[in-house]
């Protein structure tokens, strides 16, 4: 599309007139901040209107795969490429929101970091490195308290080999920490990252070590999200987080059930199948009642598609809507049959939201609109703290009549006193009367 509309004047003749150029800056910077930085870089050659435009972006994305090829992989290519990459940080004007660079090897990367986090300001910093055969098994050598500065508050470090941590000096100010596919020498250094990390709040961690000599320890007070995968070559986890509310362990944990502690009071579990050697993951997850819920945020929206096989334990206030709404999001993860579901209801007690009565309509909507919705099954459902409450009665009743759960539905009544006990088993009585023909194999039942 031209920049360029044409006005067609009184006397008939056609001048071209650059409507979009008189457009505020703020709007043309919301329209070139849709393009990628290359294509928004470019647009300083449409006129001087635009000349600087694009170094008032808010978030830049240099990815130098987009340069280099195999048939061009020289290392005059890899330094002018590397060249422009440093102009356009330079060159750019102002703050930075997020910048993501893809990079294959040390080069300007660290010139990069001190620019972007101590000039720029960088709020969220991704580094991709990118593995060729120019530079396999090479080790990333970042200098000293590289991500120190105050500014900083998200990093994110993909295929990375390191040494040591005194990168990671005096991380203070970092409230997200992710971690994909890193090698280090022993825990002992991934340790140490993570004692100089002390404000996170959301922790992605995929790791490999190269000797075993001890436990992973992560020890938090704000950590409200953790998520561990493939930790080869670590003798067990230690987690002492007491705000800590999602747990995700995406694979089997190569030690025995002794070595796993858990010290977070917020997580209530019985399902634990990352330590059965079941090779299936697992989340545990306490919803929030919180209006702004940084983990809730960040599980849902980069868990999708890493959850084949996976089984939930959540902790759910039924009489809360923003928790059902979140109960809903979760579920709706799973693009695959959930191998089991266990709910532990709670009653964190919260005042009602404005316009809601205390019997949750959204229970009475199910009866029109599948919950989470039509295609989602589970094979088996544990029910704790079952009261038989209307909301909970609701609740097991939809994922019946839908045919949400396949196989089994066990309901816990052991810890109420036996008048209580006698009320729940009328209302199991009355859930397998939901149970139609083609149901014959579903099991609804106490426990």
């Amino acid at each position: 599309m031209s920049l360029f509309v044409y006005e067609r004047r009184f006397d008939s003749s056609s001048d071209p007139v650059d409507w979009i150029s008189k457009l505020p800056s703020d709007v043309l910077l919301m329209i070139i901040s849709r393009l990628s930085t290359e294509e928004a870089v470019r647009t300083s050659l449409v006129s001087k209107r635009w000349e600087h435009l694009w170094k008032h972006m808010s978030h830049l994305v240099l990815d130098i795969r987009k340069k280099i090829t195999n048939s061009n992989n020289t290392l005059h290519v890899w330094n002018r490429v590397a060249t422009l990459m440093t102009k356009i940080i330079n060159n750019h004007r102002g703050h930075l929101e997020s910048c993501v660079i893809h990079h294959y090897s040390n080069g300007m990367l660290n010139t990069w970091i001190q620019s972007l986090t101590v000039v720029k300001q960088t709020k969220h910093l991704t580094l991709i490195h990118h593995v060729g055969l120019r530079n396999f098994g090479e080790f990333i050598e970042f200098p000293p308290n590289s991500f120190s500065y105050p500014g900083l508050t998200s990093l994110s470090l993909s295929t990375l080999m390191i040494r040591t941590s005194h990168s990671f000096n005096n991380c203070q100010f970092l409230k997200t920490l992710k971690i994909t596919c890193m090698l280090a020498p022993d825990v002992g250094v991934v340790n140490r990252v993570l004692a100089s990390c002390p404000s996170l709040e959301l922790l992605v961690l995929n790791l490999t070590c190269k000797n075993k000599n001890g436990p992973l320890k992560i020890e938090n007070n704000r950590l409200k999200l953790l998520k561990v995968s493939l930790c080869e070559q670590i003798d067990g986890i230690q987690v002492s987080s007491p705000s800590l509310h999602i747990l995700a362990i995406k694979e089997i944990l190569f030690f025995g059930r002794d070595k796993f502690v858990l010290r977070s009071p917020r997580l209530q579990f019985n399902r634990n199948f990352w330590l059965t050697r079941t090779f299936l993951p697992h989340i545990s997850y306490n919803i929030s009642q919180d209006e702004i819920c940084i983990g809730h945020e960040e599980f849902v929206v980069n868990t999708c598609g890493d959850l084949w096989g996976a089984s939930l334990s959540v902790s759910v206030d039924l009489m809360n809507p923003r928790q059902v709404k979140r109960l809903r999001q979760v579920l709706l993860l799973w693009t695959s049959e959930m191998a089991e579901l266990e709910i532990l209801f709670k009653n964190d007690n919260a005042p009602s939201e404005k316009g809601e009565s205390s019997h949750n309509k959204f229970w009475e909507d199910n009866y029109k609109d599948p919950f989470p919705n039509a295609e989602f099954r589970v094979n088996t459902v544990w029910m704790h703290n079952f009261s038989g409450s209307e909301e909970e009665f609701a609740l097991a009743s939809c994922l019946i009549r839908q045919g949400t759960v396949v196989k089994n539905m066990m309901i816990k009544t052991t810890s109420f006193s036996a008048r209580k006990k006698l009320e729940i088993e009328t209302a199991v009585a009355q859930l397998q009367a939901l149970q139609t023909q083609d149901q014959r194999e579903l099991t609804i039942k106490c426990f």
